[in-house]
């Protein structure tokens, strides 16, 4: 009995040892929608570069403007105002983008049916986010407009100027936010497409088992 025991402990503890160095089950990896998600977060990437290029590039022709006439002056603060926004924009999804990425690969990998899922909901309320978006910069091009407007109509130039940077300031923003509009649908049209091919795979294997019963 006093050999019994230490053998029962030493049998659990392999057990447990042999048990935790198992690999973890793995399913295969959809490699179209693996290659969709990368393309997609990397042209996000690189267009997060853009916009923090873009927002030095704003700093610097708003301080510039700012220097010159009155009109010019007007639109250079408005450029200036643009310019940190592209900044926490650009940079908020430069940074976030590689974890990002790297979660949803082994969501895919371990649980697709939850990548597809989640991943559907999530687009749908980015794509939901853009037509919000453009309503916004739709309406500041016309008060950019209108604000120039007035300003032109009174002779203000440094109001004329506002109204013109805004106008700018709305034009790059709404062209911006287009490209990234039809990347976010073309990726969650991908995703999608992933969803309905993996229904038609489990209604086929649930039709061979009915005919093999």
């Amino acid at each position: 009995m006093k050999f019994f025991i230490p053998f029962i402990c030493f049998a659990i503890l392999a057990q447990n040892l042999f048990a935790a160095e198992l690999p973890v089950a793995r399913s295969p990896v959809d490699q179209k929608m693996l290659r969709a998600m990368r393309d997609y977060f990397h042209e996000e990437k690189s267009a997060a570069k853009m916009a923090i290029f873009g927002s030095a590039l704003a700093a610097g022709a708003g301080a510039y403007l700012t220097s010159q006439s009155d009109m010019g002056r007007g639109a250079g603060y408005a450029l200036i105002g643009l310019a940190p926004v592209a900044l926490i924009v650009g940079g908020t999804v430069y940074f976030r983008t590689n974890s990002q990425l790297r979660r949803l690969e082994d969501q895919l990998e371990l649980a697709p049916d939850a990548y597809r899922r989640e991943e559907s909901i999530r687009m749908q309320k980015v794509n939901r986010q853009f037509q919000i978006l453009r309503i916004a910069e739709y309406s500041l091009f016309g008060i950019g407009a209108l604000t120039a407007g007035i300003g032109a109509a009174r002779g203000a130039d440094l109001t004329t100027g506002v109204g013109i940077g805004v106008m700018v300031d709305a034009a790059l923003m709404l062209l911006f936010d287009h490209f990234a509009e039809v990347r976010a649908q073309a990726y969650a049209q991908r995703i999608t497409e992933f969803g309905s091919a993996a229904r038609t795979v489990d209604v086929v294997q649930g039709l061979r088992l009915s005919f093999t019963f």
